[in-house]
């Protein structure tokens, strides 16, 4: 465990993108160098060789990512330390001119070494300090550059992996509230179903016991489901098709389901259950004692970019003020509502509307969600 944890650490202080962008930048400012040292090597008529212009950039170069690898390292354990940001700046600043002079003197001493191996030039060791101070400008800027991109560069990680974890905890809120949706829907779902059952027992045993069977099938099914948010429309109208047949045992030639599905939308991925507490919806308000029959629609399209789920009655339909409160009258629309908002934001549609007669509750969600 502690092992892994120090890769993970390791991982997420790597920087090696940061550090390769920095060492691309000081290349192509030393290259940048190289051609102004040379056109002033040739407009002053220094007659300095090509090759000890070079060398001398490519000692540079190599000095300079040294350093910068070391300002680089130092200004993380700045950030790893926790350090608050005036401290951060007070620290940069003192250590901007030791660092800075030792990372000149070092190029001074292997420039100068390589001078004596190659005999090709000459250099003074009194101009040390002076030779520090006409570059002084130019090595202040690159440390405090790469002080500022290496900042930059973890901070906006830092962030992005914030709000990574942000994401992640606000999933599995979301997960929880539908699990727990769900959790609601099943006992209300089967509730209602074994009313059904006991209803039939008085009249026809057999009937009875043949809705118990599917009515196993049914649970069963549900219960595979119980980790899963979506499934495809086929699988949703299968499931929904046995509990319209377990309904239809109920009410038999009183109750007849017509289905308009179109077969490209049946791929599309929608929300476990949520027809069936429409169709249940139908079935219960849409019986009454002038409503002896009821004939239900079950439909489903494609309209811009949206799924259209619709299931209309001819029954008695609702009353008028109970329009305002439709969504908070019985745990079906009330929960389909919820998960709705919960899995779709404000991306989704979801209506119960009179047609007189009947009702339609009509339900838009996005396919490409």
């Amino acid at each position: 465990m502690g092992k892994a944890k120090k890769d993970q650490q390791a991982e997420a202080w790597s920087g090696k993108p940061l550090l390769i962008g920095i060492g691309i930048m000081y290349a192509f400012i030393q290259l940048t160098t190289l051609t102004r040292v040379y056109a002033l090597n040739y407009l002053d008529n220094l007659n300095s060789p090509s090759s000890e212009i070079i060398r001398d950039r490519l000692i540079a170069t190599m000095v300079g990512l040294t350093f910068i690898y070391g300002i680089v390292t130092l200004s993380r354990y700045f950030l790893k330390w926790n350090w608050p940001g005036f401290r951060i700046i007070v620290a940069h600043m003192l250590l901007v001119v030791p660092i800075t002079f030792c990372w000149y003197f070092v190029f001074g001493r292997v420039a100068l070494w390589f001078c004596q191996v190659f005999q090709d030039c000459e250099q003074n060791v009194d101009d040390l300090v002076y030779g520090y101070l006409l570059n002084a400008n130019t090595l202040t800027m690159v440390y405090l550059l790469a002080v500022a991109v290496t900042y930059t560069y973890f901070y906006v990680r830092r962030d992005n992996e914030n709000q990574l974890q942000q994401s992640k905890m606000e999933t599995k809120v979301l997960q929880a509230r539908m699990k727990m949706l769900r959790s609601q829907l099943h006992p209300h779902f089967l509730f209602n179903t074994l009313n059904s059952v006991n209803s039939l027992m008085d009249i026809d045993v057999k009937k009875a016991q043949v809705m118990i069977v599917d009515l196993a099938d049914l649970l069963r099914k549900v219960l595979d489901w119980k980790d899963t948010q979506k499934v495809t429309l086929r699988d949703e109208l299968s499931l929904l098709q046995r509990y319209v047949d377990i309904e239809k045992m109920r009410f038999s030639e009183d109750l007849s389901v017509n289905w308009e599905i179109e077969e490209s939308v049946k791929e599309v991925k929608v929300p476990g259950l949520l027809l069936q507490p429409l169709v249940e919806n139908a079935i219960h308000h849409g019986f009454s004692s002038d409503h002896l029959e009821l004939a239900i629609t079950i439909s489903a399209s494609r309209e811009n970019g949206h799924l259209i789920l619709k299931v209309s009655d001819d029954g008695q339909g609702f009353a008028t003020e109970e329009k305002e409160g439709i969504f908070e009258q019985g745990t079906g629309l009330q929960n389909t509502h919820e998960r709705l908002r919960t899995m779709y934001g404000q991306d989704f549609r979801f209506e119960v509307y009179n047609t007189y007669p009947g009702v339609v509750s009509e339900v838009a969600i996005p396919i490409n969600n």
